[in-house]
């Protein structure tokens, strides 16, 4: 469900509710770059909205964690870093990308 802040227009409401939506469908179906785009954008649109950072630190973490995968390691390393630079206070957002971290370590 999508917190909505009472200060938002309702062209803003319905924007971030969609691409909340969307975002769902793309990181479902590793359309990475497409779901980095659409929380680069409405990151622009709404640069206060805490949920909004959250939503690109995951997206960011999501494709580390897929590169990772891939084993392309510096890209992964590069989104991962990102992941943590967009949103630093959460906490369970820095879990998963340590946790990425110790995996890349692994192939070493």
């Amino acid at each position: 469900k999508v917190r909505i802040s009472p200060d938002l227009s309702e062209t803003d409401r319905k924007l971030k509710e969609h691409s909340y939506t969307q975002l769902q469908h793309l990181l479902k179906h590793h359309r990475f770059p497409r779901a980095i785009a659409l929380v680069e954008g409405l990151a622009q649109r709404l640069p206060n909205d805490q949920e909004v950072k959250q939503w690109h630190g995951i997206t960011y973490q999501q494709y580390g964690r897929h590169l990772v995968q891939k084993r392309d390691l510096e890209k992964a390393r590069i989104y991962l870093k990102k992941a943590l630079q967009v949103d630093p206070n959460n906490r369970s957002l820095w879990v998963e990308v340590e946790r990425d971290f110790r995996k890349m370590e692994q192939f070493f």
